[in-house]
């Protein structure tokens, strides 16, 4: 069960994920969590660095969707800046905003995906019960939700778990 809460790979930021390691991973589609790992939690816009990933990935002919447990206008407004689709109330780590994802974008190749995010209990539970490889960032903020710092602590104990027995991936740039 532990396999659940491991990540495929990990590293600092969105910005360090590559084009070229995207594709020598044969990814073609990016599920991407909005709060903490886009932007942080208590923002409404993210920043020109990740933006400009975000196009750069989009010329280079990757599809990419943003999938978040919260919603609303703040969530429309993100989508509009960055120009992507979004799946709201998603209810990671639960599969129906994977499954909502998958759909909305046509999708049957579960393999050709990844999903990245910066929680182990919503983003990496979530993806690797429903099939999908997961890239793990660290979260941008401190600030946070009252129940993702709960969880958090959760969190804290299984990545020391994972560590000791070897199942950690290494950070680093992708």
């Amino acid at each position: 069960m532990l396999h659940l809460f491991c990540p495929d790979f990990c590293c600092a930021s969105i910005t360090d994920i590559s084009v070229k390691w995207l594709k020598s991973h044969a990814v073609k589609t990016i599920i991407l969590d909005v709060d903490n790992t886009l932007l942080p939690w208590d923002s409404n816009v993210p920043t020109a660095e990740n933006v400009e990933w975000i196009k750069s990935l989009k010329n280079a002919g990757f599809r990419l969707i943003l999938l978040s447990n919260n919603g609303g206008k703040r969530l429309e407004a993100i989508c509009q800046t960055v120009d992507l689709p979004a799946i709201s109330w998603a209810a990671k780590p639960l599969s129906l905003g994977f499954r909502r994802a998958l759909h909305r974008l046509q999708l049957k190749k579960r393999e050709e995906v990844l999903v990245i995010g910066d929680q182990i209990i919503t983003d990496v539970l979530g993806a690797k019960q429903f099939g999908l490889k997961v890239l793990l960032v660290e979260s941008l903020s401190q600030k946070e939700f009252i129940v993702t710092r709960l969880t958090r602590k959760i969190e804290r104990a299984v990545i020391k778990k994972l560590t000791h027995k070897g199942l950690m991936p290494e950070g680093g740039e992708k």
